[in-house]
Order: structure tokens, then sequence, then C-alpha cells
């Protein structure tokens, strides 16, 4: 067999390990990638079902988004870029004869990150105008207010156990009964790399 450049040269890569942010997922390794030099893998992603990374499978119809920050010898370490819901989940839970809100706006953590927020509410019966501009005006202030108050891994994780989500649906069923109360995306919009270096050099 002749020499190909292609695959000899792919038997000099380096694989590195994937690592989830320590806080919230305890450092798991959650992928490996390969490449000649650490500093090519800065800024590459990865994403995941959310019950694969917990183990519980309550957690299937979400996805989180990583992106690698720093290499420390073959481990590459990540920020949480994006969590999401799964389009086919949002779907499937908009049924006939109710209403979907949608809303969408950035605000900043406490500690100055900021982040593009997407909640969504399904109500049990169709909702008027009226009734919808009011349930995504008070959602929008409640977030807005909370997150003001959190640090970006606070806010995930919160996220993720639903402790946004279930605080306010009370609230929301004084203005429309309602059946699902979302946070359909969150965005990380503050670079996570420029960030993380900025933060090396205080």
């Amino acid at each position: 067999m002749g020499y190909n450049k292609k695959y000899a040269d792919w038997g000099k890569k380096i694989w590195f390990e994937i690592v989830a942010p320590q806080k919230i997922f305890n450092e798991i390794i959650v992928g490996e990638t390969p490449a000649y030099k650490p500093e090519q893998i800065v800024g590459r992603t990865v994403d995941l079902n959310l019950a694969f990374l917990t183990g519980n499978f309550r957690y299937q119809n979400m996805k989180v988004i990583f992106q690698i920050y720093k290499v420390s010898g073959l481990r590459a370490y990540t920020q949480i870029k994006e969590l999401a819901l799964y389009d086919a989940y949002v779907r499937r839970i908009v049924r006939k004869g109710t209403s979907r809100i949608d809303d969408s706006f950035v605000v900043e953590t406490k500690d100055g990150i900021k982040v593009r927020v997407k909640p969504m509410v399904i109500t049990r019966y169709r909702a008027h105008r009226r009734q919808k501009s009011a349930i995504r005006k008070v959602f929008r202030e409640y977030l807005i207010n909370k997150i003001k108050e959190l640090d970006y891994e606070d806010l995930i994780e919160k996220v993720i156990n639903k402790e946004l989500q279930n605080e306010i649906t009370p609230t929301l069923n004084k203005i429309f009964p309602v059946q699902h109360v979302e946070i359909r995306k969150i965005v990380r919009e503050t670079p996570i790399i420029q960030r993380e270096e900025a933060l090396l050099r205080a």
C-alpha cells in the first residue's frame, strides 16, 4: 500500500479528555477529542444529553453544550455555553387548544456574564392576547430579577433542577391556568475564552 500522508499524520495526533465543569458536574469526562497541539482544541464544543451526564432519565429532554477554554496536560476543561430543551420535546408538549407563549431577552448574571434567556409557557387552554402578554411580562420580570442575583453556574443548576420554573408557576396560574413553564434555552453571550483569559491576567 502506498504512503498516504493523511492517515500517516493522523497517527501523530494526541487524544485529550474533555472535562465537564467541576461545580455542577464534578469534572466528569464527557468525551475525547484529537489534535496535534493543545491550542488547536481550545474553542471546540461538544453537546450531550443531560440524562447521559447525570445518569437520571428525567433529564432526557434537555441538552447541554460545553466549550473548551483551556488545556492542562491531556485534560481539556470546559464551561457551559448553552442549555436547551430538544425541539422534539417542545413540539410534543404544544397541543391543540393551548397557547404557546415565547420570549427572548438578554440579562447579566451576578458574576458579570451576559446570557440570552428564552422562556416558554404552555397554557392549559387557549389564552387571549391580554393574558399572554401578562404572562410574558410577569415571567420576564421574575427571571431578570432572579438572574441578577445568581452566578452563572448557579443559574444553570437552578434551571436544570426546575427551581425557577416551579417557583413562578403559582403566580402565572393566577393570571391564566398553565400546563408547562419552561426555560427553553439559555445561551451564554459573554465569550468563554476571552473572559477566562481576562480572569487569568487579573
